[in-house]
């Protein structure tokens, strides 16, 4: 159930990765318990401006309206979300035209809590107005016609 998805938390190791690269200081889609940085939203819809670093996990459930949200308000970030069809509304009119690059990571993301039970598809790292990841394994789709 989608639902059962929403509260999956970023896995520490992963997140602890990037961060060691974007240096995040918001975390979009958080409470008290799970958040990663100290500064962080419980109801990021109602966000206005975002003018750090941010890290997004979005609950599944409210996917397109987290990213159409996070283009708009974040001025650089990162975000997580599963690749496993690149044909929905989220990855077509959400992600696609505004992303910076698209990082798809070798294997499945164990999600905290999850192990052995979590992800059964593929996680997209999706930058926005940041540099690439520097870290090996997958693979990095850029914007058509960069470099």
């Amino acid at each position: 159930m989608i639902e059962d998805r929403d509260s999956w938390e970023t896995p520490t190791e992963f997140w602890r990765m990037l961060n060691s690269q974007y240096h995040f200081d918001f975390d979009c889609c958080a409470n008290a318990k799970n958040t990663k940085t100290l500064d962080y939203s419980e109801d990021f819809l109602k966000e206005d401006e975002i003018p750090r670093t941010a890290w997004m996990n979005p609950p599944f459930s409210k996917a397109n309206e987290m990213f159409n949200h996070f283009f708009k308000v974040v001025k650089e970030g990162v975000a997580i979300y599963r690749c496993d069809n690149m044909e929905t509304k989220v990855w077509q009119e959400q992600i696609l035209p505004f992303a910076s690059w698209i990082w798809i990571p070798r294997g499945r993301i164990a999600y905290e809590g999850q192990e052995g039970n979590g992800a059964r598809f593929p996680s997209a790292i999706i930058g926005f107005n940041v540099s690439k990841p520097v870290f090996s394994g997958g693979h990095i789709l850029n914007k058509l016609g960069e470099d």
